[in-house]
C-alpha cells in the first residue's frame, strides 16, 4: 500500500469488534487512539502495525505507542503509521488505556476530567496543571489515588472557609497520622507521601464529611507516559490516567 499522503479505512470487522467493547490482544508495534476528530476511529481503538488508516481533510488522530511515543495524523492522510514502539515492549499498558478510554467515550464525566472539570479537581484557572495530578489527591471524593513522588498535594474545591482536617489509617483506635487547619482561600495543602503506604486505605475527616482514600504508590519512575497512564488505569486511578492522556493528546 502507498504509505504517502494522509487518510484511512478501518475494516468493518474491526469497527464491529471495537463497538462491541472487545479488547483484541495487543502485539508489539501497536498504537492506541487517545484523541480523534472527524474520524471513524474512536478513542480507545487499537491499531496494529499493519493497519491502514484513512483520514479525510480536517480529520485528526493522536496515537500512543507502548514506548510512550505519540503520533499525530492530520487529514488528508492515507497509509500505515510508522511502527508504534519497539518490538518486545510490554503490551499491558495499551490494553489498560484502551479499556479506560472505551469505557469513558464521550461521557460528561470524561470530558470534565479531560478538560479540567471538578470531578478531578484540576482547574486550569485555579493554579493547578494536569501534570500535577500524578501526586494530587482530590479530597472532595472518596476513591483510589496514585502517587509517584515524595510530596503529595491535597486539593479541595470549596475554599471559602477554613476547616479542621484529620488523616487516619483506616482502622479503629489508630492515632491520627496528620492533623491541621486548612485555611480559607487555600485550595491546596502539601503532605509528605510518607504519610501513606502502598495498597493501604485511609480516612480523611473534614468538616461535615469523611473521605475514604485507597492509595497506590510507585516510587520508581514510570518508563514513559504510556506506562504511567496504564499503571494508573490498572489501579483504578481513572481521573488521573485520563488527565495524563489528555496532556499527551494536547501536546503539552
Amino acid at each position: 500500500m502507498n504509505t504517502q499522503g494522509m487518510v484511512g479505512v478501518v475494516t468493518a470487522s474491526l469497527g464491529l469488534v471495537l463497538s462491541l467493547g472487545a479488547s483484541p490482544p495487543v502485539e508489539a508495534g501497536q498504537w492506541v487512539v487517545i484523541a480523534a476528530e472527524q474520524s471513524s476511529l474512536r478513542k480507545g481503538a487499537l491499531l496494529d502495525s499493519k493497519q491502514p488508516v484513512k483520514l479525510a481533510e480536517g480529520a485528526q488522530l493522536t496515537l500512543l505507542a507502548e514506548d510512550g511515543k505519540t503520533l499525530k495524523l492530520i487529514g488528508p492522510y492515507s497509509g500505515v503509521p510508522d511502527s508504534g514502539g519497539s518490538k518486545g515492549e510490554e503490551s499491558s499498558n495499551l490494553e489498560a488505556i484502551s479499556r479506560l478510554l472505551r469505557g469513558h467515550r464521550e461521557s460528561a464525566s470524561t470530558l470534565g476530567v479531560m478538560r479540567g472539570g471538578s470531578s478531578l479537581g484540576v482547574m486550569r484557572g485555579g493554579g493547578l496543571r494536569d501534570a500535577s495530578t500524578t501526586n494530587l489527591i482530590n479530597v472532595d471524593h472518596s476513591g483510589d489515588h496514585c502517587l509517584t513522588g515524595e510530596t503529595v498535594v491535597l486539593w479541595r474545591g470549596g475554599i471559602a472557609h477554613s476547616e479542621q482536617v484529620t488523616l487516619l489509617a483506616d482502622a479503629h483506635g489508630t492515632p491520627p497520622l496528620a492533623s491541621f487547619t486548612w485555611p480559607a482561600s487555600e485550595a491546596r495543602w502539601p503532605l509528605s507521601s510518607g504519610s501513606f503506604e502502598d495498597g493501604k486505605s485511609y480516612l480523611l475527616q473534614r468538616s461535615g464529611q469523611s473521605i475514604r482514600l485507597r492509595i497506590h504508590k510507585r516510587m520508581e519512575p514510570a518508563a514513559n507516559p504510556a506506562a504511567l497512564a496504564g499503571w494508573m488505569a490498572n489501579n483504578g486511578c481513572k481521573a488521573q490516567a485520563l488527565s495524563v492522556l489528555a496532556t499527551l493528546a494536547e501536546g503539552e
